[in-house]
């Protein structure tokens, strides 16, 4: 609220399991995409995320087309989080 002022919006974006080279601190680079291939059936779409399936929400936000999102946290998972249990 304190930014508003200053038209600073602050948004946050979570998203799911991603392949990303993050993941090379504790698994052997070239095994990263095959090991987070378990993750799939935690995703409804049946699949890991990829970096372009975030990058497009953070595009998004970034734009005048969200002129009005602010103090949102977008969970970028295509539903994981509703589904558990």
């Amino acid at each position: 609220m304190e930014l508003a002022q200053h038209n600073i919006k602050v948004n946050a974006v979570s998203p799911a399991v991603v392949v990303t080279s993050f993941y090379g601190a504790f698994i052997e680079k070239d095994k990263i995409e095959e090991t987070l291939q378990g993750f799939n059936e935690f995703h409804p779409i049946g699949r890991v995320g990829r970096l372009d399936d975030t990058a497009k929400t953070i595009h998004f936000l970034l734009t005048d087309q969200s002129y009005w999102v602010t103090s949102a946290i977008w969970d970028i998972d295509v539903g994981g989080m509703v589904g558990r249990n």
